[in-house]
């Protein structure tokens, strides 16, 4: 298939020279069993095997001296899929993927032992070949898996190693940024999610302060697990293995440097909306004052409009009250009664004048006491005179309109 032939490019160093020794190899084992009666390293021998199916990334079932065996590859751990207590790990399906597409049932392949032949599941520890090429190291190449070592089987540690080391140069698999669900691709994220917390605002900050709080516990949460080896959480376990330390420890370094710079976005932000929350309470300070002021100069203003309408109001009653006062009588004049030479409807013979003392007579003169009949004057005499009108004396009003003669 195509999947077998892309991938019978990689070889594991050395393996042509190990492969050239192989028949030598056996012929000396069986030898051995012949005269000391010992088994060989790795058990019976190197064998060969049918594929019949795949269960997940590092474990297959293969026809074996006619048997179905379970067979696990040696010094590689995949992302575990199939544990009923735990998740499914990050890239464990992809890894599945990649060995059903490499070894599909049918294939043909080698089998190579190392000094344990099975573990405590039953399985056979194995190294896997397909047309010269060791699967186990192929996986790690691959980036789906790294190198393990469960003592005391090493036989194929080193290729793995090796092959592992590739992926970690070409970050692929595991080792990938691009990826959403690998360290280096959730550390990623939350570092552009970093750098997309902006360093001004326009208007309110909270809204932007909130995202970049988000934004840090984010990175602490990861930065945590992390330091506390909890992978399994990040949907990595497989990166728990021991040789993998190295790699893990510069993750974390670069996870703690992300998180400082989150911490000061936040920090810068907090400030923002420090100085935005002050302002807002000096203009909101200068709105009340201002609001005050206003109120004061409408009331100011209303006070003093009433005032105004009640003097008005004031004045024009006392305007109406004086129109509508009638005018006094005058008041009577010190003095007594003036007296004319003759009486106007008749004079007796002696040419004297009888009657009382004060009285006015038609000839004229006139006196400043009151005049008859209780008339009191009130002004100078005025003599009047007018055609075909009376001829006498009067005494003016103010203003010469109006008068009221004495008889």
């Amino acid at each position: 298939m195509a999947m077998g032939k892309k991938w019978a490019e990689l070889r594991v160093p050395g393996r042509g020279i190990r492969r050239g020794f192989l028949g030598a190899a056996a012929l000396m084992a069986a030898l051995l069993v012949v005269v000391t009666g010992c088994e060989p390293l790795g058990g019976s021998g190197d064998g060969h095997g049918e594929v019949v199916r795949v269960i997940d990334g590092d474990t297959l079932v293969a026809l074996v001296d006619g048997e179905e065996t379970t067979i696990r590859l040696l010094n590689i751990d995949t992302p575990e899929t199939k544990d009923p207590d735990e998740p499914v790990q990050c890239l464990g399906p992809e890894a599945t993927e990649f060995l059903t597409e490499r070894l599909p049932a049918g294939t043909e392949i080698e089998l190579e032992y190392d000094e344990e032949r099975r573990d405590r599941y039953d399985r056979t520890l194995a190294g896997v070949y397909e047309s010269a090429s060791l699967i186990n190291a192929e996986i790690a190449e691959a980036g789906l898996g790294v190198p393990v070592y469960f003592a005391p089987n090493e036989r194929f540690l080193r290729g793995v190693e090796e092959a592992s080391e590739r992926a970690r140069e070409s970050a692929a698999g595991l080792f990938s940024e691009q990826s959403d669900c690998t360290l280096p691709g959730q550390l990623q994220a939350q570092s552009a999610a970093v750098d997309a917390v902006p360093t001004t605002v326009e208007g309110d900050p909270a809204g932007a302060l909130s995202e970049a709080e988000g934004v840090l516990e984010d990175v602490e949460v990861f930065a945590a697990a992390l330091d506390a080896g909890d992978l399994p959480g990040l949907g990595n376990d497989v990166m728990t293995r021991p040789l993998v330390v190295p790699y893990l420890t510069g993750l974390r370094e670069q996870a703690h440097r992300v998180q400082e710079d989150a911490q000061g976005a936040w920090t810068a932000l907090d400030s923002l909306k420090t100085a935005y929350d002050e302002e807002q309470e000096r203009l909101e300070e200068e709105r009340r004052k201002e609001e005050e002021r206003l109120e004061k100069e409408e009331q100011e203003r209303q006070e003093r409009e009433e005032r105004e309408r009640q003097e008005r109001e004031e004045r024009e009653e006392r305007e109406r009250q004086e129109q509508s006062t009638p005018a006094a009588p005058p008041s009577p004049s010190s003095g007594g009664s003036s007296s004319s030479g003759g009486s106007h409807g008749g004079s007796s013979s002696g040419g004297s004048s009888s009657g009382a003392s004060g009285s006015e007579s038609s000839g004229g003169g006139s006196s400043e006491g009151p005049g008859p009949q209780g008339c009191h004057p009130y002004g100078p005499e005025i003599p009047y005179s007018e055609d075909g009108g009376y001829t006498g004396l009067r005494y003016g009003m103010p203003g010469g309109k109006t008068f009221r003669k004495c008889s």
